[in-house]
């Protein structure tokens, strides 16, 4: 039984402090829609990548483009195992703006 103690001891401390330095990865994802002008969808990964995808202007001729291309992205973020952590908008209802902003963030745990 001695020589299991210290590697019962050191499997403990693995698994545990394994556990509490998994990192958490985030993705920030914006949906900018000018008015009458083209936007686009910034994904930002870690490590300073980034992805950009166009979307047409915020008219109601290509609402459901671009909220096709949004979830086209929400389902790659989930495929990758990152969910939904948290979301604004700025800008909507107001009659005054000419840009709308999503912002959407996702995590995983690594």
């Amino acid at each position: 039984m001695k020589k299991f103690k210290p590697l019962l001891v050191l499997s403990f401390c693995l698994v545990f402090f394994g556990g509490i330095a998994q990192e958490t990865n985030y993705v920030v994802i914006k949906l900018f829609e000018p008015i009458n002008a083209a936007g686009e969808i910034i994904i930002s990964y870690i490590k300073d990548k980034s992805e950009r995808i166009a979307v047409e202007k915020l008219d109601s001729d290509h609402h459901e483009n671009n909220m096709n291309k949004l979830v086209d992205v929400f389902n790659r973020m989930n495929k990758e195992g990152f969910v939904l952590v948290s979301s604004a908008a700025s800008a909507h209802g107001n009659p005054a703006s000419i840009l709308h902003v999503d912002t959407f963030v996702f995590s995983r745990k690594d």
